[in-house]
């Protein structure tokens, strides 16, 4: 509730406020269903409602008193319609979930002191909400369990609860986006609380970020509405000059799939003889025509209006909920939404395979103790039986000799050079992802495991016959850290290991400039790729199987991206092109296909393994939680994949993720790269692909790419899952 009284000469302004222009739509028709909540109607202290019209009738209500046992106002400020057809609502001193009937499923009564104007879903039994107090924060609750899952304190000086913050919201990326109202700025923060974004000078009770990155914002008492670009610079703004009607504090305002924007007009903070005849809210075209717009005070008297979440749009007659990123059991939507629905060619001798190899026991670490990658909570041997495992699956080879023969020998007929192996003299770069290392010292998170990168360095060796000294262990965008570095430099002294810093035995990544210069037209990039891997007659790209708060998941695609000239600080590099739209699916530029596509990266690429060994559904921090779907059943994943095919493998990771963990923000879409990839030259979001900037756009697909359906099989995807003993 936001209590401010707008000075402003109604009564001496023209007949302008009188009458409006046009032949707007005027009904309550235009949306077939849409829920509507109101702040504060004084009008009726025991009767705040919530209502849902349905073909321009109010279909259902649900009412509260203005004030709880505890004299704490309740009033409500958010409401959301869930695919299930529960609504979900924030009242500020409580927030709940009621079926069509009126039933309470769910009820959170905010702790004393604290209040919550927010609420949105995440997941089946999943929502997030927003709690105002000391400290303000960002809770994520399962409702069916009624069990907290998270919270995310939000950085505010404001000691004064009610004025903290209003509405929170999930961004196209999975993160959270909000105004600080005593700050006047715009905070984005990721689901693990790290800031990602300030933007100073703009007071929001409302924000929403766009597929573009813009943000919209209503500006409350302000009087506006407006657009900013992701440097805070308006674009544009719908103010009092724009309107043929009085505004009084626009609180919210949603960016419709029809590319107008929806607007409300709350009015509770003027004396009651002023409410009727105010408009609630209104649609508004990009060249500011009204639409749309409703004053409905008498049969049905709607009250004031704080926010509208509609379910379903003139455009949307084909029956797809366009507003949400998820289907309705809960799993996220895709881009190549229908299982079994294989895109492109499959890549390797056996085209399309992946190699899954499954040994229970490699990773025991308990979640508490000591660290993850300590040698007590890994076994060597078993690492190094799935790596030999892996070989032989995904070839058809008996022994682990003939199987990498078989890699190079398909490898180099592939590239010109005729069916033979490798040779002395040629090198080898192995891409490592240890994105989250920050020291030499090793760190609690995530990162490449030390024992299958000694597997992986051990089986080429002293099974393929290749020379220590023409392998380079790299991560050019951070650091390899002790853990990994000594146990492989001491059992293979004449490798080369290359990272951003350089020292301590480590070599300083150099950079080729210009060597990636992407398809022109999208962004600024890093353009530089590591010299290592430039010079490189062969890659091994050795990703993780992680979800990622941007690009949804990290597999071998997003490993291509620390292989350029980033700064190790993240905050410094650009990110375009990395993240997909995440709450309207559409179709754009992808960065990830430029590396598969680039001669130097994809086009140089031996084999592509994912570490799955811990396996994690949180970007940042330790490996957690332990995976609870078949065949894991409450264990570290213990697994890893093979392929020759970059889009295949990726699939079977982003679907292993996807089925685990379907409620995390960040996954819906995420398949935008590996159908991109699969569909060239055709692709989705009608970009021309051409990594090299060269006039020689990539013509083939660069993959077989498919989802796998509920019993988790493939159609097209050759997938060979075999599991060691303990």
């Amino acid at each position: 509730m936001t209590i401010h009284r707008f000075i402003l000469s109604v009564l001496l302004l023209p007949a302008l406020f009188s009458t409006v222009a046009g032949a707007q739509d005027k009904s309550l028709k235009r949306y077939s269903e849409y829920a509507y909540a109101g702040e504060w109607d004084t009008r009726n202290p025991d009767k705040q409602a919530l209502r849902i019209i349905k073909d321009g009738k109010v279909d259902f209500e649900y009412t509260l008193p203005i004030r709880d046992e505890w004299d704490r106002v309740q009033e409500f400020d958010d409401v959301r319609l869930l695919p299930d057809g529960n609504i979900l609502y924030a009242a500020m001193s409580q927030l709940g979930l009621l079926n069509r009937k009126g039933e309470q499923l769910w009820k959170y009564v905010c702790p004393q002191g604290t209040e919550s104007h927010s609420c949105q879903p995440l997941a089946p039994d999943i929502v997030f909400f927003a709690l105002n107090g000391t400290p303000g924060k960002i809770v994520i609750w399962n409702t069916k369990l009624d069990k907290l899952v998270r919270e995310i304190e939000v950085p505010t000086e404001n000691t004064r609860t009610h004025g903290q913050f209003r509405h929170v919201r999930l961004t196209p990326e999975g993160n959270f986006v909000l105004g600080l109202m005593q700050e006047q700025e715009i905070l984005e923060i990721s689901q693990e609380g790290e800031i990602l974004k300030r933007i100073p000078g703009h007071f929001a009770w409302h924000v929403d970020k766009l597929p573009d990155g813009h943000y919209l914002i209503g500006g409350d008492s302000k009087h506006y509405v407006r657009e900013i670009d992701g440097e805070g610079n308006t674009v544009w703004e719908v103010t009092q000059e724009d309107l043929p009607f009085p505004i009084w504090n626009l609180q919210t305002a949603t960016r419709l799939q029809n590319g107008n924007t929806l607007i409300t007009n709350w009015v509770a903070g003027r004396p009651h003889p002023e409410w009727p005849g105010s408009v609630q809210f209104f649609e508004i075209t990009p060249d500011k025509k009204v639409v749309w717009q409703v004053s409905s005070w008498k049969n049905p008297d709607l009250g004031p209006c704080t926010y509208l979440d509609i379910v379903s749009e003139p455009d949307a007659a084909r029956g797809v909920d366009v507003l949400r990123p998820r289907h309705a059991d809960g799993t996220p939507r895709m881009n190549n939404d229908v299982p079994n629905r294989p895109i492109g060619v499959g890549k390797g001798p056996h085209p399309g395979r992946v190699a899954w190899i499954h040994d229970p026991g490699v990773a025991t670490w308990d979640g508490q103790t000591g660290m993850w990658w300590e040698e007590r909570w890994n076994d060597q041997g078993k690492a190094r039986d799935m790596v030999r495992e892996g070989l032989r699956q995904l070839t058809g080879k008996r022994c682990v000799r003939r199987a990498w023969k078989a890699l190079f020998k398909y490898f180099n007929a592939s590239h010109g050079r005729g069916p033979r192996g490798y040779r002395k003299g040629e090198k080898i770069a192995i891409k490592l992802n240890m994105n989250n290392t920050f020291a030499y010292a090793d760190n609690e998170e995530l990162n490449s495991s030390p024992y299958v990168t000694f597997a992986l360095l051990e089986s080429l060796v002293k099974r393929a016959g290749v020379r220590e000294e023409d392998i380079t262990v790299c991560e050019p965008s951070r650091y390899l850290t002790d853990a990994l570095y000594n146990r492989c430099k001491a059992a293979f002294p004449k490798v080369r290991f290359v990272d951003n810093v350089g020292g301590e035995g480590r070599e300083k990544c150099e950079f080729v400039e210009n060597a990636i210069p992407f398809t022109p037209g999208y962004g600024e990039k890093q353009y530089g790729l590591a010299k290592c891997i430039v010079e490189a007659d062969y890659v091994i790209n050795s990703a993780l199987l992680k979800i990622h708060t941007g690009p949804g998941v990290t597999l071998t695609g997003k490993n291509w991206y620390g292989a350029t000239s980033l700064d190790k600080d993240w905050h410094q590099n650009s990110h375009n092109g990395v993240n997909p739209d995440k709450r309207w699916g559409h179709a754009k530029y992808s960065s990830q296909v430029d590396f598969i596509g680039h001669k130097d990266l994809g086009g140089k690429t031996l084999l592509y393994l994912i570490d799955g060994t811990y396996g994690s559904r949180d970007c940042n921090g330790a490996p957690a939680p332990k995976w609870n779907m078949a065949p894991f059943g409450g264990d570290w994943a213990c697994s890893l994949l093979f392929s020759l095919d970059p889009l295949a493998i990726d699939s079977v990771g982003l679907d292993l993720l996807a089925s685990e963990w379907p409620e995390v923000g960040s996954l819906p879409y995420s398949d935008l790269y590996l159908v991109e990839a699969a569909s060239l030259p055709e692709t989705i979001s009608g970009v021309t692909y051409d990594p090299e900037a060269d006039g020689t756009p990539l013509s083939k697909p660069l993959g077989l790419h498919e989802h796998w359906n509920a019993e988790h099989r493939y159609t097209a995807i050759d997938l060979v899952y075999k599991k060691l003993g303990r």
